[in-house]
């Protein structure tokens, strides 16, 4: 483990900021999917016209930029202290300590907070609802 430590507090101010990163990963992870299939389309074709050798050429460097701004949105995440745990559905998770425990505060986008946690060595579908929010309830 390494990285910051976050206060449920601290990870919610950044969460504007953090969701519209997350949007942008989510519909860039799509891009990066319907280009790497066009690619492998016109690989397939195998055909070895000039036109169609320009085409493939064309969709690598497609890729490459899809790819290229992917990774950005992933490292802006990442700079801000978060980690990227799932592409499709814009889960991120940020280290924080529940009950002298180092743990994982978790975020879905669409969520206007931080309301849960997992450990370190669990997943999205063992999250809980954070301490303070089950006492809030």
């Amino acid at each position: 483990m390494r990285g910051k430590i976050f206060t449920v507090d601290e990870a919610n101010r950044m969460l504007p900021l953090v969701g519209r990163i997350a949007d942008d990963i989510v519909t860039t992870y799509t891009e990066v999917n319907q280009a790497l299939a066009a690619y492998e389309t016109s690989k397939a074709r195998n055909d070895s016209t000039a036109s169609a050798d320009a085409d493939l050429r064309r969709k690598d460097r497609e890729v490459g930029d899809v790819l290229d701004r992917f990774q950005g949105l992933i490292q802006e995440i990442e700079a801000l202290g978060g980690t990227v745990k799932d592409y499709e559905r814009g889960f991120i998770d940020f280290y924080g300590d529940v009950a002298g425990e180092i743990v994982y505060l978790c975020w879905s986008r669409g969520e206007t907070s931080i309301r849960h946690w997992h450990r370190l060595d669990e997943g999205y579908a063992k999250r809980r609802e954070l301490p303070s929010v089950s006492a809030a309830a």
